[in-house]
């Protein structure tokens, strides 16, 4: 059973086998994530070659089936990611990589991978990562499309969004302790006038209507609706 998470990959190492497209296409998005990367393949795509004039690209011609090569290279990193169609490696690859505590994506067999890369969108601050789990690429893009106009049209969540990012900070810049802030998050975004004005874009009369409501509660002249506090999962 895998687990949906996103983590930061700036400083950490990791190393592509394959130096085709797929392999060029992992490269490029661990570098924009801040990561160290290694290639090693027989040949290498044009656009691999002009990364590797980046210090945190390195491209390292020789073959994944050298043993002692393939081991040292995978003692190094934090996560390896398999990128050509012989399967046989793959074996090998998961071996090392628990030996050594790394983590494996397997480009080429989604059933066996450890780790999965999905497709990302993002809209306005709200990130999201779609994936059939192999099943198929075409369907995970559209459905992340789909995400991506859905997001555009819903301006309710986005002035949400800026609302309770600004009511997090003030509890936060408040002390108000952790258990009460929880529960707050559920009660104040349900709370009826505060959703009305979201919904007409006043956001700044949101935030001062929220600000109200927390003093309010800290103080006792409001009771929590328990029904309203949800468990987050």
């Amino acid at each position: 059973m895998r687990i949906p998470l996103y983590i930061e990959f700036s400083g950490k190492k990791v190393l592509i086998i394959g130096g085709g497209g797929v392999g060029t296409a992992r490269a490029k998005k661990f570098r924009e994530a801040g990561a160290e990367i290694r290639v090693l393949s027989l040949e290498f795509s044009k656009e691999l070659i002009k990364l590797s004039k980046d210090e945190n690209v390195e491209l390292i011609k020789g073959d994944a089936f050298n043993r002692n090569l393939l081991e040292n290279l995978i003692s190094w990193c934090d996560l390896v990611t398999v990128a050509i169609g012989d399967l046989k490696i793959n074996d090998t690859v998961i071996k090392l990589a628990r030996k050594y505590k790394a983590l494996v994506n397997l480009a080429n067999d989604a059933e066996r991978t450890e780790v999965v890369v999905p497709f990302e969108g993002e809209v306005n601050g709200i990130r999201f990562a779609v994936t059939t789990e192999g099943k198929s690429g075409v369907v995970a893009r559209r459905v992340r499309d789909l995400f991506m106009e859905t997001l555009k049209e819903d301006s309710e969540s986005l002035y949400l969004l800026e609302a309770m990012h600004y009511l997090k900070k003030y509890m936060k810049s408040k002390d108000v302790p952790v258990q009460l802030r929880m529960k707050l998050y559920f009660v104040i975004s349900a709370d009826e006038e505060f959703r009305n004005l979201v919904n007409k874009g006043k956001v700044n009369e949101a935030r001062k209507l929220a600000e109200k409501l927390v003093e309010e509660y800290v103080s006792g002249e409001r009771e929590i609706d328990e029904s309203l506090v949800k468990i987050q999962f």
